[in-house]
């Protein structure tokens, strides 16, 4: 048996007779990685006393039981002999005695004071005049505006042109059923016949695809027929989503067929937009 054999055996007998990493190194008087250690002392139980406490299953039980029956974790703490600090781990996520659960209206009913309510309402009470005295001042929705209207929302929200990918294709997704509409009878007012819109959802794979699908068609007025395959969202369960409301159905995406044209006029009317208001400014046509 040569020397290193003579020493794995050696570290294999001290290991049996209950020796932990460290005294079989100073026994052999070597340095020895851990790895190295792992491998010569294959096979052999690991000594008791090298043993990692375990958490006090039995005292972590019964705080839950105790937490459930209504006592507070001065009363767990006592009874139990331990830290509060304990209590707080091994009780998250459970919910305490008696604890109601309340909705996000009825929580800022509780903690708002009267003061901070009236201010609430006197501040909605004023958005909602802001934006009736905004919609007054538009009385009549021409086709200019509109056309101008719709160039600024694609430019937006729409898909554009990279240096790296030339597609050359009219595509716009969202969320917003009204900024859809408005899209869409942009469309119509350019001429692209309905043919050639195809449509697509986009959402979590959670959520029932179907209502969904029927639900934008329903709300754009257009038929199921040009819907392709939706696309579903994976869930990720560290996400904490805020869009799981009544009010949401996802994303649905746009695109025009042969569209060439159309893109690169955008490309147009969006470059003369923005010349014409470089001259506006220059001239002083914009100053109030």
């Amino acid at each position: 048996m040569d020397e290193y054999s003579r020493r794995i055996a050696r570290a294999r007998l001290l290991r049996r007779q209950g020796k932990t990493y460290d005294e079989i190194r100073a026994a052999l008087d070597v340095p020895i990685s851990d790895d190295a250690m792992q491998l010569w002392l294959r096979g052999i139980p690991r000594p008791r006393e090298t043993w990692r406490s375990h958490p006090k299953q039995e005292h972590k039980r019964a705080a839950r039981r105790m937490r459930a029956a209504g006592m507070t974790y001065d009363e767990i703490a006592e009874r139990l002999s331990v830290s509060k600090s304990s209590l707080s781990l091994w009780l998250r996520g459970q919910p305490g005695p008696g604890r109601k659960v309340y909705d996000q209206a009825e929580h800022l009913q509780r903690i708002q004071p009267l003061g901070a309510k009236r201010r609430s309402q006197r501040a909605a009470q004023a958005r909602a005049a802001w934006r009736t005295s905004a919609a007054n001042d538009l009385v009549e929705l021409s086709p200019g505006v509109l056309f101008i209207t719709g160039i600024a929302l694609y430019w937006a929200e729409g898909a554009k042109d990279k240096p790296w990918r030339r597609n050359g294709r009219v595509v716009i997704i969202n969320s917003d059923p009204d900024v859809l509409e408005i899209f869409l009878a942009w469309l119509r007012l350019v001429g692209m016949p309905p043919g050639d819109l195809r449509f697509r959802l986009t959402i979590h794979e959670t959520a029932d695809v179907e209502a969904h699908e029927e639900w934008w068609a329903q709300r754009l007025c257009v038929s199921r027929a040009p819907f392709s395959r939706a696309t579903l969202k994976r869930h990720n369960p560290k996400t904490i989503r805020q869009n799981t409301g009544d009010g949401y159905h996802g994303c649905l995406v746009v695109s025009v067929a042969r569209s060439g044209w159309l893109y690169y006029s955008i490309e147009g009317w969006w470059s003369a937009i923005v010349s014409g208001t470089d001259s506006l400014a220059s001239s002083g046509k914009l100053d109030l």
